[in-house]
């Protein structure tokens, strides 16, 4: 009986050691999927380019001729950081100093209806955000696959 119990004993060791080691190879094919740092960067700064174009183009212009100050236009740019300027991975695309305008004209204000121009255009470059950032995973993380 004894026997018989070392034979088992040794036979779920030898099943423990081959989960581990099945454990560990998946654990390093996940570390291959999964981007580090800049990688991430890289990859949600191609869709924030994207996003930038969109909204440029889509920010009203006054039709006032301002010859000292900048179109709101202008002022539409992006980021390799978070909103608070830390560096996580993640990009942010915005109107920097000018914000508050676009804010305004977006929103509205009591006596000047809302444009939407913001909200319009993130729903409408979503598709194309999330295919600029899939295609630079793709080079970077699989080679271009």
């Amino acid at each position: 009986m004894t026997m018989w119990l070392l034979g088992k004993r040794k036979e779920l060791a030898s099943v423990a050691n081959d989960f581990e080691k099945l454990l560990q190879d998946f654990s390093k094919s996940l570390n291959k999927l999964v981007p580090n740092m800049e990688q991430k960067k890289k990859i949600t700064q191609a869709g924030a380019k994207v996003l930038e174009e969109n909204l440029r183009k889509n920010t009203p212009v006054s039709k006032l001729n301002h010859k000292k100050e900048k179109h709101l236009k202008e002022y539409v740019m992006s980021q390799d950081t978070n909103v608070d300027g830390q560096e996580d991975g993640s990009s942010t695309v915005g109107f920097g100093k000018k914000a508050y305008i676009a804010r305004f004209l977006n929103d509205g204000t009591v006596k000047m209806p809302a444009t939407h121009f913001v909200d319009n255009t993130v729903n409408e470059s979503k598709t194309k955000v999330l295919l600029a950032n899939k295609a630079e995973y793709d080079k970077i993380m699989r080679g271009g696959k």
